[in-house]
């Protein structure tokens, strides 16, 4: 086997590496009342309950793990992930391998062939002009995409033919079969022949009203409140098997509970851990715990001052008392952490640990970086307090009880802390649209982040290249180093090649401190035991099979 051979087998098995990771770790299912039968059951539709509103419908314009939900449902992908969180074919036939002829054996050309039969929702043919098309909007630097990692690595696409697409990459390039076009943000394929004639793609109808080719289609949306999709007869796997799916925005999480304990929704999903023993307790329902590629952090804005000081950020994360947060917050129910690549995958770094909460080197560390502590305990530098805010999603119970217990950690230490949270359609909006985390306009944020797709590379969450409006880098933490660490990770293939450059940057985090993870979050949902067919997954979306779904 050549060097390139040996090179690009390892691209899909970087796409498949969960199966050796993930499925040694065991998923939690507790049942609860009888097998079906529910009074409140609606046969052919399904309520879903979300705490985040959506802030767009086009999956080129939004960074909300949610939308991809929801796009898994409207859209399709070259490919999709299932729920051991291996890749699968969607609307191409297969995934490309240099085994299957699909990848080139110098690596930088990588062909798919598409399925006959793929329509949009309209009647109209999806084909390679489709998937080239898409592409082109990605690189479009009118549109406010979130982030255009990896697309910027295409040197060009060719399409021979309606059902055939050639990729041509500027270098070989290791996960990039993992995230070429797939399903979600920034992947799902869009209709060409509904929007070639925009030069750009932000404010348009279709954002609110679009037409994909999944197994439903939207019938109306009111923003904040409920979207409905209705199945798509055409879809080419079949028409579903469900009629109707209202997707209800009940943006409080106490307020989801109740609707839950009311039935008066089927699922309730990525529920936080507080409310894991009440939720277990409801007749009618089952509840699944999974281990996920989620993890709830701490970022720190590193561009804005006083947290352009490492030492500063090192001192709020010597102040934080992670373990309490782990434990008190999230119930001791997920994997605690510090770095950003989780403890099932290949490329983590068990030296690398949280924090530890120490006040006396917190306060060493503020003054060595010349604030100093008055008589009120405030501390304070050329006369200047430090006061800070932070943050998250509105209606989010834990992250609430967090912001509360990091306010009191950072007062010990003389350090004031201000609670500003936003509805998830601000937060997560894009810089074009104006999104605090994009524009920067926070010192500390708590959210979590789900792996788009599941392999170790940070590129576009941490990368120097990324910060916003090109990334989603919201630390805003520059170092050229870790990036000539990332991108020799991705030129040298082989998981022995690749982890040593993985470890140097899990510990270049921990050092600089940009962010500090909490804990690895479990998958908690919550659905109606008349629910049929429905696998959460570990990475990407609990929505990948919505088309099987029955009620």
């Amino acid at each position: 086997m050549s060097n390139a051979c040996g090179i690009w087998a390892f691209a899909l098995a970087t796409v498949c590496w969960l199966a050796a990771g993930v499925l040694g770790c065991s998923k939690i299912e507790t049942s609860t009342g009888g097998a079906g039968g529910n009074r409140s059951t609606i046969p052919g539709v399904l309520r879903v309950g979300s705490y985040e509103d959506l802030d767009n419908l086009n999956p080129l314009l939004s960074n909300q793990s949610f939308v991809t939900d929801v796009e898994q449902m409207v859209f399709s992908g070259l490919i999709d992930y299932d729920d051991h969180g291996d890749a699968i074919p969607d609307v191409a036939l297969e995934i490309p391998t240099l085994e299957n002829g699909g990848i080139a054996a110098d690596g930088k050309t990588i062909t798919y062939h598409l399925r006959h039969g793929v329509r949009f929702s309209d009647g109209v043919a999806l084909t390679s002009a489709d998937v080239k098309y898409t592409w082109q909007q990605i690189m479009n630097p009118k549109n406010n995409v979130p982030y255009r990692y990896p697309y910027g690595i295409v040197a060009s696409i060719d399409t021979p033919d309606a059902y055939t697409v050639v990729v041509h990459l500027k270098q070989p390039f290791a996960a990039f079969v993992a995230y070429f076009m797939r399903n979600g943000n920034v992947g799902s394929i869009l209709p060409e022949h509904l929007l070639k004639g925009y030069s750009e793609i932000n404010r348009i109808a279709f954002n609110t009203h679009p037409i994909g080719s999944g197994p439903f289609k939207v019938v109306s949306w009111q923003p904040g409140a409920l979207l409905t999709l209705a199945a798509n007869p055409s879809y080419w796997r079949g028409r579903p098997k469900l009629n109707e799916i209202r997707f209800q925005i009940i943006a409080n999480q106490n307020t989801l509970l109740t609707s839950v304990l009311g039935h008066d929704v089927d699922v309730y999903y990525d529920a936080p851990e507080a409310q894991y023993a009440t939720l277990s307790a409801i007749r009618g329902y089952r509840v699944t715990r999974v281990p996920n590629m989620t993890f709830e952090h701490i970022d720190f804005n590193c561009a804005r001052y006083p947290l352009d000081d490492v030492r500063v950020r090192q001192a709020i994360a010597y102040a934080i008392d992670w373990k309490k947060l782990a434990d008190h917050v999230y119930l001791g129910l997920d994997p605690p952490g510090m770095a950003d690549i989780p403890p099932m995958s290949w490329a983590y770094d068990p030296s690398v640990l949280p924090y530890p909460h120490d006040v006396t080197r917190a306060r060493n560390l503020l003054r060595s970086a010349g604030w100093l502590t008055g008589a009120d305990g405030v501390v304070r530098k050329n006369g200047e307090p430090m006061r800070l805010d932070i943050a998250t999603v509105t209606g989010v119970t834990s992250r609430a009880k967090a912001e509360q217990l990091i306010q009191q950690d950072l007062r010990a230490i003389g350090i004031g802390l201000d609670v500003h949270n936003y509805p998830a359609s601000l937060l997560f909006a894009t810089y074009g649209s104006n999104g605090i985390l994009a524009r920067g306009k926070f010192y500390l944020s708590l959210y979590a982040w789900q792996y788009t797709v599941p392999d170790p590379d940070n590129t576009q969450t941490i990368g120097p290249n990324e910060l916003p409006p090109a990334g989603t880098n919201y630390t805003f933490w520059v170092d050229q180093e870790l990036g000539s660490w990332q991108r020799a990770a991705q030129a040298h293939y082989g998981r022995s090649e690749r982890r040593p450059y993985y470890v140097n940057i899990q510990r270049r985090i921990h050092d600089a401190v940009p962010m500090h993870t909490i804990v690895w979050r479990a998958s908690i949902d919550i659905v109606s035991t008349d629910l049929k067919n429905f696998k959460p997954a570990p990475a990407v979306s609990d929505f990948w099979n919505s088309y099987e779904w029955e009620i």
